[in-house]
């Protein structure tokens, strides 16, 4: 059966989101423009009670609740299809996810494709990540939504494969795009473009992010043994075509040990965790995930230690 996206996100959807009809295409480049334009009055639940200043590699949000917390700081890799938005369009993720944690968070920027396809983004990634693993004694959790939970994913297994002593110990994930498959349940429902992210467009940005002549060994999952990772927090949007994604990788993080909660939202649609301030179910979600930053600290050393 399929399901039906709540009424209310889809109208929060429409009002903080750039989709130009489909009659009046547009360049890459405006809508990167016009996303980051239309997002920046989406704030967080709790703006007001983060702090934020420019970083090294993007800015660090840190919390002014009490009981700040010093064991571990949050990186976290926006999303938008290796190709587009910023941390102006993921600034209410960033901000909740900082006061909800009572945790530092620092929100990468990356090169983007078409214009620095496969492995740019990665390996700027994964620069930032050691000088972050230098600078702090803290444990790391990687975050990261759709895309962006693909490279934070990606992460995680090419320090495990290079043998980097990084304490990370937890992985936060959200409706993330791992797999270069279109052929799923969750793609014959609902990847048509009426709830937002479609089929077509999710095959041009894979298309675009793996154009490059290196082979994709960190891009492209579906054959990454999961053996090893940090515990993971997964969530799934029913209503988006990559839905099927989160649950093959849950079965993934299944056969190889791996402890995980899977967390399947009803009626949300790709892209929900950005309306924390105005829809309960995107709120809950990072609150969830920030609890869950503590309860993995109960399963197990951080990844890159013994």
């Amino acid at each position: 059966m399929v399901g039906t996206p709540d009424k209310k996100l889809m109208e929060v959807d429409a009002r903080f989101s750039f989709r130009p009809p489909a009659d009046q295409p547009v360049s890459l480049e405006e809508t990167r423009r016009r996303s980051s334009e239309i997002r920046q009055d989406l704030l967080g639940r709790h703006h007001d009670a983060v702090t934020t200043e420019d970083g090294a590699f993007g800015r660090i949000y840190r919390s002014n609740l009490s009981d700040i917390r010093s064991d571990a700081v949050i990186v976290y890799i926006h999303g938008g299809g290796w190709c587009k938005c910023d941390l102006v369009t993921h600034g209410s993720i960033l901000t909740d996810l900082a006061a909800l944690s009572r945790r530092t968070v620092y929100g990468l920027t990356y090169p983007l494709a078409p214009e620095a396809p496969y492995p740019a983004a990665m390996d700027a990634l994964f620069a930032q990540l050691a000088a972050i693993a230098d600078a702090t004694s803290a444990k790391l959790v990687l975050a990261g939504d759709s895309a962006g939970a693909n490279l934070a994913l990606a992460l995680a297994l090419r320090a495990r494969d290079e043998g980097k002593d990084w304490p990370i110990s937890a992985l936060l994930l959200w409706y993330g795009c791992y797999r270069y498959a279109f052929d799923t349940s969750s793609h014959l429902a609902y990847g048509d473009g009426s709830n937002g992210l479609a089929t077509a467009g999710m095959k041009q940005m894979w298309d675009d992010y793996l154009s490059g002549p290196v082979d994709p060994r960190y891009g492209e999952l579906s054959k990454a043994d999961m053996a090893g990772l940090p515990p993971a927090y997964l969530c799934e949007a029913e209503c988006d075509c990559l839905a099927d994604d989160t649950r093959w990788l849950a079965g993934r993080m299944v056969e190889a040990g791996v402890p995980h909660c899977y967390d399947p939202v009803p009626s949300v649609i790709h892209g929900f965790i950005h309306f924390s301030a105005h829809f309960e179910a995107s709120y809950q979600s990072l609150k969830r995930a920030a609890d869950f930053i503590d309860f993995s600290a109960l399963l197990g050393a951080p990844q890159g230690k013994d």
